[in-house]
């Protein structure tokens, strides 16, 4: 599948809740939905209305000839305050944004603004520590995570897994996964799993496998697993 993406400015109202504005184009057969650990706001060609697409931790395998869809990703940590409801309950969904906000939103340009009017109350040091959270796990394990925050693991679970929807393990996992996407295995599989924690790269292979549902070489090559409709 051929995917143009291109990366739309985050108005400065709400850059403590969105980590990125992306407007995507894909001609093909496949559509790859990745893993991701974020919540998402999405309005598509092929939709009525915008939808909330909860964080997974496991890829999906669409078909889908063409269409275009614009992206919201929410800052991991800051989904709850933003969508008024704990992220546990939308992890592998997707709802339409009218169940949650009792009104359907129809394009880019009506999310943004209905985005702007909810967060101008919010108070985003209220997720500080989820996200902080959130940041430390890319390079540290739960434990020492905890401690840094000085909070128990336990204590760090529960918030954790409410705001963002995944648990701090899942988290961690999905995103070097998603690490492993981007790079696309260029400079090697072994020295990719160095570079992003990995044990080794058999420890890389067996998360991916795991989470994308084809090993890594396959994956790149475009081997994907069977796709269901969209």
């Amino acid at each position: 599948m051929d995917v143009s993406v291109v990366v739309v400015a985050v108005e400065r109202g709400l850059r403590p809740w969105v980590s990125t504005i992306g407007s995507q184009s894909f001609e093909g057969d496949t559509f790859v939905l990745e893993p991701d650990p974020a919540a998402t706001l999405v309005v598509c060609s092929q939709t009525k209305g915008a939808v909330v697409v909860g964080p997974r931790d496991r890829a999906r395998y669409y078909t889908w000839r063409s269409a275009r869809r614009t992206v919201v990703r929410l800052t991991p940590g800051r989904a709850q305050a933003v969508l008024d409801v704990p992220v546990d309950e939308l992890a592998g969904r997707v709802v339409p944004l009218s169940e949650l906000w009792g009104r359907s939103v129809g394009d880019e340009a009506e999310l943004v603004s209905v985005l702007l009017d909810r967060v101008s109350s919010a108070d985003p040091r209220r997720s500080d520590l989820v996200h902080a959270a959130a940041r430390l796990l890319r390079t540290r394990g739960v434990a020492e995570t905890a401690r840094a925050l000085d909070v128990s693991e336990r204590h760090l679970r529960t918030l954790f897994t409410r705001a963002v929807g995944l648990s701090p393990k899942q988290y961690a996992r999905v995103d070097r996964v998603r690490r492993v996407v981007a790079r696309g295995g260029h400079g090697g599989w072994a020295r990719l799993a160095a570079e992003l924690g990995y044990y080794d790269q058999a420890h890389l292979s067996r998360e991916f496998r795991a989470t994308m549902g084809v090993p890594p070489g396959a994956y790149v090559s475009g081997h994907l697993p069977a796709a269901s409709s969209c």
